[in-house]
């Protein structure tokens, strides 16, 4: 009889236990979707402010990034990048970021 009640309270804490695995699983997919919602909100800043700048050199190099990331060739952190290099580079500072939203 003692036997039969520890195998039905094991198979109780199993249960549990699994069921936390998958909210565990459920909750990093859910984070996943966010963290990559927000890489494509930031380029789409980060574009935004480099296209305001209206520079022949910064128009070729956004064309090419924009359609690179749509072919799959480069991934969004990748693409982030570039983009940070390239307000770097022609020192388009925060306040211009946030204009362009």
């Amino acid at each position: 009889m003692t036997l039969v009640i520890a195998a039905i309270v094991a198979a109780i804490i199993l249960v549990f236990f699994n069921k936390q695995q998958a909210n565990k699983v459920n909750n990093n997919m859910y984070v996943d979707d966010v963290q990559h919602l927000y890489l494509l909100t930031t380029a789409e800043y980060k574009i935004k402010a480099l296209e305001n700048q209206q520079y022949l050199a910064i128009d070729n190099e956004l064309a090419r990034l924009t359609a690179n990331y749509r072919m799959g060739e480069i991934q969004l952190n990748e693409l982030n990048n570039r983009l940070d290099y390239l307000l770097a580079e022609f020192k388009i500072n925060a306040t211009e970021l946030a204009e362009a939203i």
